[in-house]
C-alpha cells in the first residue's frame, strides 16, 4: 500500500466544512484505490478579528492541532504568514517552523509520494520533506497560483527555482496547461480536474427551459458572497437586471453550511449563475447539472470547454449574464451533460497512472 502525503493550503474544518472539500473529496477517491493517505494542512496565525473580515479564514484560530477528518489522520501546525502575494520571501522563511513538527508527527510513517495542492506558499515545505524522506513530489494548481500568483515576480522565481523538486504538475483546465507549460517540460504536466463527488440519490433530471413557469425563475449564486473573487456584486446586477425585463426571481447563495446543504440548494435552483472573477474548474458547475439546474457563467476556469455557448458570458456585465440567462431557456434538456473527464473513475485512474509513470 503506497503512502501519500497530501499538502493542502486549505481543507476542511469543523466550522468551515466547505473549505478545501475538493482536496477532500479527491484524497478519498484515492484511499478507495487502496492508498494510504494523511494530511498536513499548515494554518496561519490569525485573529478572531481576522476571521470576520476575512470569512475564508473561519475555524482556523479555534482548531485542534491534530484531528481525524473522515478517516484520515490530519495536522494543522500554526505558522505566521501573510496574506496572498504580501511579502512571499517572508512567507517561504515562515515555513521553517513546519519541518520538525511534521517530522514528529508523522514519526515512522514515510510517505511513498508528497502531493502538494496549491504551490505558494507551501512548496518549499513539501520540496523539504520530499528530499527528507525521498518522495516523488507532485503538485495541482487549482488557479490561484497562475491566474494571481505568477503575476508577482517573487512567488514567479520560487516557482521557477523548484520546478526541478517536482515530478509532476497537474492543472485543471487547458488554458492552465498552456501555462503550466512555460515552467515544465510537456511530458511532467498533465490535465486532472477535480470530479464530481455526489451521491446518485441527489441527481435530477434536467427541466426543458421552456417548461419552467412563465416569467419565474429560481436562481442560486453557487459560493460565498464574502469571497470577494466569486463577484456577489454582478450576481445581484445580473438579478436586477432580470427584474427588469419582467422575471420575477428567487435567489438564495451558499454560504458557511453543511455538503448536503449546499446540494439540497443546487436541487432547489432552476439555474446558476456563476459571476467570478477568475476559476480554475469550478465544480459547482458541474455538480449543479447533475442536480438538475442550468449553468450561466462568465468566461472563467474550464467552463468554456464544455458548456453550452449560450451560457458562456463574455462580458463580465449584468446585460450579458442576462442575455445567457435567457438565452439557455431556449435549449434542449440534452444540451446538459458533465463530460467524461470530471467522472471520479475517469480521475482516479489518471490519479495512479500519474503516480506510476514519473
Amino acid at each position: 500500500m503506497k503512502k501519500v502525503l497530501v499538502i493542502s493550503n486549505v481543507f476542511p474544518l469543523d466550522s468551515n466544512t466547505s473549505r478545501g472539500c475538493y482536496v477532500l473529496s479527491q484524497i478519498k477517491l484515492l484511499r478507495s484505490a487502496g492508498y494510504d493517505i494523511r494530511v498536513l494542512n499548515p494554518l496561519p496565525i490569525v485573529t478572531k478579528a481576522y476571521t470576520l473580515f476575512d470569512q475564508r479564514f473561519i475555524g482556523v484560530n479555534r482548531v485542534n492541532s491534530k484531528r481525524t477528518v473522515e478517516g484520515f489522520k490530519t495536522y494543522h501546525p500554526k505558522y505566521f504568514r501573510f496574506p496572498g502575494i504580501m511579502f512571499p520571501k517572508l512567507n517561504y522563511y515562515f515555513q521553517n517552523s513546519i519541518n520538525k513538527k511534521t517530522y514528529e508527527w508523522l514519526d515512522s510513517w514515510n510517505p511513498d509520494i508528497i502531493h502538494l495542492h496549491g504551490i505558494y506558499p507551501l512548496i518549499k515545505t513539501a520540496v523539504n520533506l520530499s528530499k527528507k524522506f525521498n518522495s516523488k513530489l507532485y503538485a495541482t494548481v487549482h488557479g490561484w497560483d497562475f491566474d494571481v500568483g505568477i503575476k508577482n515576480k517573487i512567488i514567479k522565481k520560487i516557482l521557477s527555482d523548484n520546478v526541478k523538486n517536482i515530478n509532476g504538475i497537474c492543472v485543471v483546465n487547458k488554458l492552465h496547461f498552456l501555462k503550466a507549460e512555460d515552467f515544465f517540460n510537456i511530458d511532467k504536466v498533465h490535465l486532472i480536474p477535480c470530479h464530481l463527488d455526489i451521491d446518485n440519490k441527489f441527481q435530477k433530471k434536467m427541466r426543458e427551459g421552456n417548461s419552467i413557469r412563465a416569467g419565474k425563475l429560481k436562481i442560486l449564486f453557487p459560493a460565498n458572497p464574502n469571497r470577494k473573487e466569486k463577484n456577489y456584486k454582478l450576481f445581484i446586477s445580473t438579478i436586477k437586471e432580470l427584474t427588469k425585463r419582467g422575471w420575477e426571481i428567487k435567489h438564495k447563495y451558499l454560504e458557511n453550511i453543511s455538503r448536503e446543504d449546499a446540494i439540497n440548494k443546487f436541487t432547489w435552483a432552476d439555474l446558476i449563475i456563476v459571476t467570478s472573477k477568475r476559476e480554475g474548474g469550478p465544480i459547482v458547475t458541474k455538480e449543479a447539472i447533475f442536480c438538475g439546474a442550468m449553468v450561466v457563467s462568465t468566461d472563467v476556469g474550464d467552463s468554456s470547454e464544455w458548456l453550452p455557448p449560450e451560457s458562456i458570458s463574455s462580458q463580465h456585465t449584468s446585460i450579458s449574464l442576462a442575455n445567457c440567462v435567457e438565452n439557455i431557456l431556449q435549449l434542449n434538456s440534452n444540451t446538459w451533460k458533465v463530460p467524461k473527464i470530471y467522472n471520479k473513475n475517469y480521475v482516479l485512474e489518471k490519479l495512479i497512472t500519474l503516480y506510476q509513470i514519473n
